[in-house]
């Protein structure tokens, strides 16, 4: 009876996830790694406790010999190691986003661009400008550096957005610096981290970006040789970033390895 309970919740809770990994692709057309390894893994614990029968009934056909005994075998080992790496990864990318800076401190600021909209900022990248926001107004002594490059369909650079949007939400243009060639995570924070070495700003970093993207930016930072103070500097997540999050946060299950042995 407490078998059967626990595979009626796991199959509950693999289809609540299904539909999670699903909705960003429906709702917004977001598909990648995330939430089509997401999808494939939600899948499999549906058939394995959700159908048990015809899991047994497929397993008997398969393990009829020695050889692909072990090979059953070995795929539930591989299976059970990735479920480790899993969680393992996850507390590394909950715990980096953690490492928010001191009330007293002043890092610098380092805002990672996102998409800019025909009619202004994404979603995304609106998260990351309010973030900036909260941070600048909370640390009156920091600078940022705004980074990001414009995109074949931006109607203008990423960090000049967030630039003007600054400067409307009250953030005065002096501690606003501007970096517009950067095209992805790693030019981010090599062009920024030059910046702020040129400019002789305070060198410890407080990277503004999503919270399961932490972990990453600091990887591809302590690559690049930089040993200065790095804290995360966390987006609040709104409905959509929400409704994301469980892809995104699979990505970065790929992606971290990925960004280890580059």
């Amino acid at each position: 009876m407490i078998k059967k309970f626990f595979r009626i919740i796991i199959t509950i809770i693999a289809l609540i996830f299904l539909v999670w990994f699903i909705a960003p692709f429906v709702m917004f057309g977001i598909l990648n790694p995330g939430n089509i390894l997401g999808v494939l893994i939600c899948l499999f614990l549906i058939f394995r406790f959700g159908f048990k029968k015809l899991y047994n009934s497929i397993k008997e056909f398969f393990c009829r010999n020695k050889f692909m005994k072990f090979l059953w075998r070995l795929a539930g080992v591989l299976i059970a190691l990735f479920a480790v790496y899993a969680v393992v990864i996850s507390g590394f990318i909950i715990g980096f986003s953690l490492n928010a800076p001191a009330e007293n401190s002043s890092p610098t600021a380092v805002v990672l661009g996102a998409e800019v909209k025909p009619w202004g900022a994404s979603a995304l990248l609106q998260q990351r400008i309010d973030a900036a926001e909260k941070y600048l107004k909370a640390h009156p002594k920091a600078s940022a550096v705004l980074t990001g490059g414009q995109g074949k369909n931006e109607p203008m650079s990423e960090a000049q957005c967030m630039y003007e949007n600054l400067e409307k939400q009250g953030i005065s243009s002096a501690r606003l610096l501007i970096e517009e060639k950067a095209t992805n995570t790693r030019e981010n924070i090599e062009f920024s981290y030059k910046i702020i070495k040129d400019k002789n700003l305070n060198k410890d970093m407080a990277i503004v970006t999503d919270s399961y993207h932490q972990f990453r930016a600091r990887i591809i930072a302590e690559k690049q040789g930089i040993r200065s103070g790095i804290y995360a500097v966390n987006t609040q997540n709104n409905k959509i970033g929400i409704l994301c999050y469980p892809t995104m946060l699979v990505r970065e299950w790929i992606a971290i390895p990925v960004e280890f042995i580059r």
